[in-house]
């Protein structure tokens, strides 16, 4: 081994545990060294923090708590710590030495990697991350070097959780909290320097890993750091199948959706990614859509085909908990085979054609969305806009001062939401309401142009917890009436001083729990809908018994005893959820109730009442919560 100062010192600090045989490797966080566990005669790998971090007393602090907590997981794809210590002013941790390589080592020798071996890196890692973020863990630096395969098993192994964090405290490092990770692989809100991050960015990150060993390249290249994480923000990715048109459409279509820009647009966790990946159940469904979404089309028919006849395919349902993703959804379908070139020109026209008049549904569509939400859509995204102009601004003097390139995106970014201004003030909205902290609603109420009545607001309220056609259903009576019941509530209220609203705080998140419940228990009731008469079942499935004995007949029969069964689920569930509405709409009402005679007899006499009423009304919404995660295995069936 070479003279070197740092391997001397950490001799010095464990050598009586462990015998340092090798270097293995350094970064900017730590160096890796190869060595003996004395005691227990097995390899280990041992990473030291570097010195000049240790003197940083917040650091060394965070990298012992992020080590010890990365210590508790215990999972077959998790490279295992040993344990974790500080001694002779040397910070480290020891664990399990892989013998094998990192994916980026690989990535290195063969750019573009097998998809056999790009599936199972994937589901590995993915596995592991759900595995970590159940347990509140966020590895938030998923890289190709942070990932062994080991070389007997072929199994990948994930390392370094949280250690990204723990330098975050050196501003040297972080860029006023910025690159918290590695640019090359951050998420777009790890790179708007966002503190609090889920484990969707972890999944992110693992798309551009999944992305750059199909495609043989890296996601986004630039010349500098902060041009770099700018496109992580801002430009879209290409679709992998058009650079890699071997790739199964569901697993370019996990990988794609992964890489969405907004967290809410990606896989609700990992393991729905995974699922995605292996092509496990509806998952993979939705990632053929998504992957068709971003415009790729590789696979032909196995014959020649007619021209067909193009419409726009119905808009792609959005993932359990997930809020539909923005923009039209329009699936390209293969080209046909043995079409002579004019054809193809035609046929191409006609996709085009099809998309112009997707994209203008999807624009109707979202221009008939309430009024409020649209104003507070656009307040988020202002404020959104904000932030990255200052995230953008701190990069660029901290860099490159003598450059303002982040005047380009400000530019971009400026016009697009005077735009969307100017649309709104197209409406009716005035600006003081457009840049106002008060509620839309509220905003709206009080402008004196325009003023809302109170069907207006109910109206309102109504539909921000379900969507139209559920309201238009024979449901939307009553969400109505519990919408009524909810604007009630706040009338009450504002009758009240500050002194006595602050005596009963639980009073308006229950009311508008118990709201959001009603539209979620109606819209559920609605989305099961009548789905066949179990008694007309019965009757075919006692006709069928007095015939003849066949083969046909049995098959018949356990078609229909199937198909009873089903319907019986449906009904007992069906029935489980108006119980849960009704008690719903009972308990907001009561709720309501209870305010009016607070408020007619006084405080001080009504306020056991009424602080009864909250307690039963926030006990019923954790009921109904329970109904509604178990209402939704109805869409798996």
């Amino acid at each position: 081994m070479t003279n070197d100062p740092l391997l001397d010192r950490v001799v010095a600090a464990v050598g009586d545990q462990y015998l340092i045989e090798a270097e293995l490797g350094r970064g900017g966080m730590a160096v890796v060294y190869r060595a003996l566990d004395l005691r227990l005669q097995r390899r280990v790998a041992v990473k030291v923090l570097p010195p000049e971090l240790t003197f940083n007393s917040d650091v060394r602090e965070r990298f012992l708590r992020e080590a010890q907590t990365a210590a508790q997981l215990s999972h077959p794809n998790i490279v295992p710590i040993f344990s974790v210590d500080e001694r002779g002013g040397i910070v480290y941790f020891v664990m399990a030495l892989v013998e094998g390589e990192t994916v980026g080592q690989l990535m290195r020798r063969a750019p573009a990697r097998p998809l056999d071996e790009v599936r199972r890196v994937l589901a590995g890692v993915a596995d592991a991350l759900a595995y970590a973020h159940r347990r509140g863990v966020i590895h938030r630096d998923v890289k190709p070097d942070n990932i062994l395969v080991d070389r007997a098993s072929g199994r990948p192994m994930v390392t370094d959780f949280g250690i990204a964090r723990a330098a975050a405290a050196d501003s040297r490092l972080t860029m006023t909290g910025i690159a918290v990770g590695t640019p090359t692989y951050m998420s777009p809100e790890q790179a708007l320097g966002e503190r609090e991050i889920d484990g969707r960015s972890d999944i992110y990150s693992l798309g551009v890993v999944g992305w750059q060993m199909l495609a043989g390249e890296p996601l986004f290249v630039a010349a500098n750091a902060p041009a770099l994480l700018m496109k992580h923000v801002s430009e879209a990715p290409r679709p992998v199948r058009l650079l890699r048109p071997d790739v199964p459409a569901p697993l370019g279509g996990a990988i794609m959706r992964a890489l969405a820009k907004k967290p809410e647009e990606r896989w609700r966790d990992a393991e729905a990614f995974r699922d995605a990946v292996n092509g496990i159940g509806a998952p993979a469904a939705v990632a053929t859509a998504f992957d068709a979404k971003a415009g790729t089309q590789h696979a032909p028919p196995p014959r020649p085909m007619p021209l067909p006849p193009v419409a726009p395919p119905p808009a792609m349902p959005p993932l359990t908990g997930a809020p539909e993703p923005a923009g039209p959804s329009f699936q390209i379908p293969p080209m046909p085979a043995g079409l002579s070139r004019r054809e193809r020109r035609h046929w191409m026209r006609e996709q085009q054609r099809a998309m112009r008049i997707a994209a203008g549904e999807a624009k109707q569509r979202a221009s008939e969305r309430p009024l409020p939400e649209r104003i507070l859509t656009f307040r988020r995204k202002l404020v959104g806009n904000l932030v990255s102009i200052g995230a953008f601004a701190a990069v660029n003097l901290l860099t490159y001062p003598d450059f303002l390139w982040f005047l380009f995106p400000t530019a971009f970014m400026t016009i697009d939401m005077l735009s969307k201004a100017g649309g709104l003030w197209a409406e009716g909205v005035e600006l003081k309401q457009l840049f106002s902290r008060t509620p839309p609603a509220r905003a709206l109420g009080s402008s004196v142009a325009s003023p809302a009545t109170p069907g207006d607001a109910i109206a309102q309220r109504a539909a921000a917890v379900a969507p139209p056609d559920v309201l238009a259903g024979p449901l939307g009576a009553q969400l109505r009436r519990a919408a009524a019941d909810r604007q009630a509530v706040d009338e009450v209220l504002a009758g009240m001083g500050a002194a006595e609203r602050s005596m009963i705080p639980d009073v308006v998140p229950t009311a508008q729990d118990l709201l959001v419940r009603v539209g979620a228990v109606a819209t559920m009731l609605h989305r099961i809908g009548d789905e066949g008469s179990l008694a007309a079942v019965e009757a075919r499935l006692a006709a069928l018994r007095a015939e003849p004995e066949s083969l046909e007949r049995e098959r018949r029969l356990s078609l229909l005893e199937r198909q009873r069964e089903s319907l019986a689920e449906l009904a007992e569930r069906r029935r489980t959820l108006t119980s849960q509405l009704e008690s719903a709409l009972l308990a907001l009402e009561n709720l309501k109730l209870e305010l009016i005679k607070l408020r007619s007899a006084g405080l001080s006499a009504g306020l056991n009442e009424a602080t009864s009423a909250t307690q039963h009304a926030r006990a019923l919404t954790r009921d109904i919560h329970h109904a509604v995660d178990a209402a939704e295995d109805v869409k798996r069936i």
